[in-house]
């Protein structure tokens, strides 16, 4: 571990070295953002996601409510609406910013679109796409335990998921690439972040 963080390190220092990015991607409810998360742990670089610029973009332009809370923009629990593409755009100012850089970092969406790849293969990064699955039930019970506690975009994707909406071919990596690895967290527990790091050493050489 130590001693692949000290590999990206070194690199991002020098600068001559072209940019590692790791790019989760997953079904809603499949565990993407703690995979995520942890491999940016691990690897000791920056992580971005889509939600989380989604969620400053709707505080930015929140109201308050009658009852003295916060009220988002309508947009905002809109899947895939206004919101969402505006914070799509946003994060793939930023990785472009990144990777232009020189700087390995770890970017998580649900889909990969080809404008973010096409962004970081423009800035001659090496990208490794993480596909974040779960079995079906596994992926329902946390979608329905996410609309119980949640918002309308939370119950807007689990009805989307009982209804068959969102298949797990929906957010396979595009083509084009450098390597693939597909991480499977249907069993309790934190995941297993090695084979990740593995494929991170193996582009590194």
């Amino acid at each position: 571990m130590d001693s692949t963080v000290k590999i990206l390190q070194d690199r991002r220092m020098s600068r001559r070295e072209r940019p590692v990015v790791v790019a989760v991607c997953g079904s809603p409810g499949a565990g993407k953002t703690t995979v995520a998360r942890a491999t940016a742990r691990r690897l000791g670089v920056p992580f971005l996601t889509r939600d989380e610029i989604k969620a400053g973009l709707g505080l930015s332009s929140a109201s308050v409510a009658e009852d003295g809370g916060v009220q988002p923009n309508p947009d905002f629990h809109i899947a895939g609406g206004p919101l969402s593409l505006r914070a799509e755009a946003v994060m793939v100012n930023a990785a472009r910013l990144l990777a232009s850089s020189g700087v390995s970092f770890v970017v998580e969406s649900s889909v990969l679109s080809h404008k973010l790849l096409d962004a970081l293969l423009a800035c001659d990064a090496r990208v490794l796409a993480v596909h974040v699955v779960a079995r079906e039930p596994v992926i329902d019970e946390r979608l329905r335990a996410r609309a119980a506690e949640g918002g309308a975009a939370d119950r807007q994707l689990s009805s989307q998921f009982q209804r068959g909406e969102m298949k797990r071919s929906i957010f396979d990596p595009p083509g084009g690439v450098d390597a693939v690895v597909e991480v499977d967290t249907s069993e309790a527990g934190d995941p297993d972040i090695d084979p990740i790091e593995a494929a991170v050493v193996a582009l590194m050489r």
